[in-house]
């Protein structure tokens, strides 16, 4: 009899125990990813503070749409940032408060890269990338051999909306601009490249049209 009690409490011991063990090792697995999840956690915090520091973000607020903001995209990325437009003047608190301290921080970073002028020199190359780039709109539109191109593309394509866009090339005195309007493309209704115009921004001349016709939305050079 006494010899079934003390094997009765040796089993029991024996599952105490192991019972302990077992949840020993739960919590030091548990302990062990968090502090993994925690590295991975700040190794990511830290990559999004380098990308912030290498390409900090500057947000302008509200008003109504400015043709110059996507020259302003395209400037940021010769500056190294990133420009932002906040599209409503309604903004939430937090998120212009936000906003703001992200400002401060980047007006900094590029005061320390550019230069105290930097927001000028800044705005002075949008200015001269928008007024070439609207001389080469001009250009194309008052050439008469545009306008014959387009009289041409009319005849199987009324043209209704026209717009113009503008791509570089790797000379600076030549602008190539997309003469777009909707149309047919497989069946579908969409803004369809009829023409491009190769202009000479610096003799103020179209010296070659394109006139293969290409979707819009996908027309790269």
């Amino acid at each position: 009899m006494r010899k079934n009690i003390l094997f009765v409490l040796l089993i029991i011991i024996i599952l105490v125990i192991g019972i302990v063990i077992g949840k020993t090792k739960v919590f030091e697995k548990q302990a062990v990813e968090e502090h993994k999840k925690a590295v991975i956690d700040s190794e990511s915090v830290n990559a999004e503070i380098r990308l912030e520091n290498k390409y900090p973000t500057y947000t302008v607020f509200g008003g109504p749409p400015d043709p110059k903001d996507q020259y302003r995209y395209i400037i940021a990325r010769w500056y190294n940032f990133r420009f932002s437009v906040n599209g409503t003047s309604c903004t939430n608190i937090v998120d212009h408060s936000a906003d703001v301290r992200h400002n401060n921080r980047t007006d900094s970073i590029l005061q320390r890269r550019i230069g105290k002028n930097w927001r000028d020199l800044f705005e002075n190359s949008v200015d001269s990338l928008y007024k070439v780039d609207s001389l080469a709109i001009s250009i194309t539109e008052k050439s008469i051999l545009v306008k014959n191109a387009i009289k041409q593309k009319e005849k199987t394509n009324k043209a209704k909306y026209i717009s113009y866009k503008t791509y570089p090339t790797t000379d600076k005195n030549l602008k190539i601009v997309s003469v777009e309007w909707y149309g047919m493309i497989y069946r579908d209704s969409t803004k369809v490249s009829f023409l491009r115009a190769i202009v000479d921004v610096k003799n103020k001349k179209v010296t070659q049209i394109e006139k293969a016709e290409r979707e819009g939305n996908l027309f790269m050079f």
